[in-house]
C-alpha cells in the first residue's frame, strides 16, 4: 500500500473504515528503509487493537526466546509505523536478533495519566492502555517466543509519558524502560507505585517548548494538555525508587554538530543492586525531538533537533547493559 494513501486513510476515514480497508497481515514497507513490518490486531477486553511488528531474520530458524522492544510513538496524526521509519531501531533490531514491536494508539494517542484536556478525546481517556500494553506482552510471549524477562519499553513525548506510566503500574513486566521528550504526569508522579526496582533511562531538552524541562502545562502558547512534572522531579523519583544514592558519573558529549544549537551531557547513577541504574541524556538546548532521528526538523516550532549523538543507539546500549 502506498505511504500516501496509507496517511490519507489515517487522517481522513474513521478507524473502523481503516480497520476494513487495511488487512489484519498486510505488510508495509517503510520508504527510505528496508524494513518490513507486519500489521496485527488483538482483541482486549472486546476493543481491537492494533500494532506493527518486525520480526528478525534468526527468528524464523531459532527455536530460542527472543527478547523484545516495544516503541510507542508520540501523540501526533501518525501510528507505530511512522515512528519506525523515522528511527534506527528496526537495523539494531535486526542485527541483535530482537523482536520490534510498534503499537499504535487510540486515534494515534496513549491516555497516559495526564488530566482531560480540549485535545483528548474521552475514547482516548477512556482507554485501558495499561490492560493493552499488558496484553499485548503476553501475546507476543504466547504467540512469538517473547522472553518474558526481556521485555523493554521505549517512547517518544505521549509515548514517553506512557511508558512511563507503564513503568509505574506493570513494572513487573519490563526489564526496563527509556523515556524521550518526556516528563511524569503530574496525575501520575504522586500516585506512582512500582513493584519491582527498574532501570530507567530519560532523554529530554532544556529548552524543549511543547513539555517544558522545569515542568507546567503540556502545549503551545494558550493550547493546553495537561500538566507534568519537571525533569528534575521525573528523574528524583526514579532515583528514590531505586535506591540511587551515589553521585552520577557525567559524560560530556562531543559537540559533532556546530550548527544544531545544542549539546548532550549524560549523567548516569549507579543503583543499588548493581546493575540497576537510573540515566538521565541532558540535551542541552535541545528542543521537543529525538536526537539523531528522521523526526520533523521544525526549530521554530519544536526548536533545535540534536544531532551529536543517535538517540536509537544511545537506547539500545542502555537496554543491552540490562539484559537485552
Amino acid at each position: 500500500m502506498p505511504r500516501a494513501f496509507h496517511f490519507f486513510l489515517r487522517c481522513r476515514l474513521p478507524r473502523f473504515l481503516i480497520a476494513l480497508l487495511i488487512p489484519c497481515a498486510a505488510t508495509f514497507a517503510a520508504q527510505d528503509t528496508n524494513l518490513q513490518l507486519s500489521f496485527k490486531t488483538i482483541t482486549v477486553e472486546g476493543a481491537v487493537r492494533s500494532f506493527y511488528l518486525n520480526l528478525p531474520p534468526q527468528h524464523q530458524t531459532s527455536h530460542e526466546s527472543a527478547s523484545v522492544v516495544i516503541a510507542l510513538h508520540g501523540g501526533g496524526r501518525t501510528d507505530g509505523d511512522e515512528l519506525a521509519a523515522q528511527t534506527d531501531f528496526h537495523s539494531l533490531a535486526d542485527r541483535d536478533g530482537v523482536i520490534m514491536v510498534y503499537p499504535n494508539g487510540i486515534t494515534a494517542q496513549w491516555n497516559d495519566g495526564r488530566e482531560k484536556t480540549a485535545r483528548r478525546s474521552r475514547e482516548v481517556m477512556s482507554a485501558d492502555d495499561v490492560g493493552y500494553l499488558s496484553a499485548l506482552i503476553d501475546h507476543l510471549v504466547s504467540a512469538y517466543r517473547a522472553d518474558p524477562n526481556r521485555i523493554f519499553m521505549t517512547g517518544l513525548s505521549n509515548g514517553g509519558m506512557m511508558t512511563l506510566r507503564m513503568g509505574c503500574e506493570a513494572s513487573g513486566k519490563l526489564a526496563a524502560i527509556a523515556a524521550v521528550i518526556a516528563n511524569m504526569p503530574m496525575n501520575l508522579i504522586d500516585d506512582c507505585r512500582p513493584d519491582t526496582p527498574l532501570p530507567v533511562l530519560l532523554m529530554n531538552g532544556t529548552a524543549d517548548p511543547l513539555v517544558p524541562w522545569q515542568g507546567g502545562h503540556v502545549g503551545f502558547r494558550a493550547k493546553r494538555m495537561g500538566q507534568v512534572a519537571s525533569t528534575d522531579a521525573t528523574l528524583r523519583f526514579w532515583l528514590q525508587h531505586n535506591h540511587c544514592d551515589q553521585p552520577p558519573n557525567i559524560t560530556a558529549f562531543a559537540d559533532i554538530n556546530t550548527r544544531d544549537g545544542s549539546s548532550v551531557r549524560r549523567l548516569r547513577y549507579p543503583c543499588h543492586p548493581a546493575p540497576l541504574e537510573v540515566v538521565l541524556y541532558s540535551i542541552e538546548g535541545g528542543g521537543h525531538n529525538f536526537p539523531g532521528s528522521q523526526t520533523p526538523d521544525l526549530p521554530r516550532l519544536l526548536g533545535p533537533k540534536n544531532m551529536d549523538i543517535q538517540g536509537a543507539q544511545e537506547i539500545w546500549q542502555f537496554f543491552i547493559r540490562h539484559g537485552l
